[in-house]
């Protein structure tokens, strides 16, 4: 147990101390875990939309789209978050696909209570301008994610498939800023693009941004990359302990562990209503259209590769989960696919 999780979640207390109705929920959740012993959701993430401008050469979500479907509605996700926040959730991040591409955004973030809760936005920045800050600085949002891969502008633009991207974000920082809106830059990382990581960490620094780091995962746009290898978790532990605000998704779990939440404490619903348990996660347990949620979150965490909570990011490191789950994803043109359907689930049920 770690005592680090519990500081990053609360690193911003200065602003959740004026926000009673958040403040109650995040304490109550911690009890709940840590008191009463019983495992809380704490985020449900929304990908509203498989539209992007960018064709990012690492992009998890490229796969996303079913022409023949229809995306969730504005009623049927406030279906869903009413069921999560019956679960424990008092955290949303919302993303796509772009989702300023979404023609409800606002509404989707107003459906949200962004003042009683704690929800954030993941934007490329190529479609964010001033009054779409101002207009989600007033709703309540807490902050606003802009990716980011490399200081080097033309290297990004080349990585984020879109030329303009890096102006577009460095513009939309200095916005936020004028606005009073707090920024996270969210970097996707590997061996390949390590060094880029830790600019950006030193840039942020000198800046007063934050920075959540996120490992790339193989799927989408990545499915036959090889990723990671010692060095890189050598350098990556010597990042984390020069610069201990770094925030990712492992450390700032309700039970204080280093451990990925997925299935546990965060679940995803994507544009089309199928959960699991983070977005890069290929894996469907199930339809929040057709089932109540608490079931498939119920199935979720008796899956035993969510339940032995991997200790960093099971969809990037877990190389049986990534030969098993990950890989099978290849067999689909459109993600995520139905976990009964992947042979291995079916004997690992049996198994564990």
């Amino acid at each position: 147990m770690t005592l680090d999780g519990l500081k990053k979640g609360l690193h911003q207390i200065d602003k959740i101390r004026y926000r009673p109705a958040l403040l109650t929920k995040i304490a109550w959740a911690y009890f709940r875990t840590l008191a009463l012993r019983k495992t809380t959701l704490r985020v449900c993430e929304f990908s509203i939309t498989p539209h992007c401008q960018s064709k990012c050469q690492f992009c998890y979500a490229s796969k996303f789209q079913r022409p023949d479907e229809e995306m969730l509605s504005l009623v049927e996700m406030k279906n869903i978050w009413t069921q999560a926040k019956r679960l424990g959730a008092f955290s949303s991040v919302v993303f796509g696909g772009e989702p300023l591409l979404h023609p409800q955004f606002f509404d989707i973030i107003a459906m949200l209570e962004p003042k009683k809760h704690l929800i954030t936005t993941t934007t490329n920045a190529i479609s964010l301008t001033e009054d779409t800050i101002i207009e989600l600085k007033r709703l309540g949002v807490f902050l606003i994610n802009l990716s980011l891969n490399s200081l080097d502008a033309e290297l990004n633009d080349k990585l984020r498939g879109y030329p303009g991207h890096y102006q577009k974000v460095m513009e939309a920082i200095q916005l936020c800023r004028k606005h009073k809106m707090d920024v996270f830059l969210p970097v996707a990382t590997s061996k390949e693009y390590l060094d880029e990581t830790i600019s950006i960490v030193e840039f942020a620094k000198k800046e007063k941004l934050g920075v959540t780091i996120n490992l790339m995962c193989p799927m989408g746009r990545a499915e036959s990359k090889d990723l990671f290898d010692e060095e890189f978790w050598a350098r990556l532990r010597e990042l984390y302990n020069k610069n201990p605000g770094l925030r990712s998704d492992f450390d700032v779990n309700l039970d204080l562990k280093i451990g990925c939440p997925a299935g546990f404490e965060k679940i995803h619903i994507a544009p089309y209503g199928h959960v699991t348990g983070c977005s890069m996660n290929p894996a469907s347990f199930g339809n929040a259209r057709s089932e109540p949620l608490k079931d498939i979150v119920k199935r979720m965490r008796e899956f035993h590769h969510h339940a032995k909570r991997h200790p960093s990011c099971i969809v990037a490191v877990d190389r049986e989960y990534i030969n098993d789950y990950m890989l099978y994803a290849s067999n689909y043109e459109s993600i995520p696919y139905p976990v009964e359907e992947n042979p291995k689930y079916q004997k690992d049920k049996i198994l564990h």
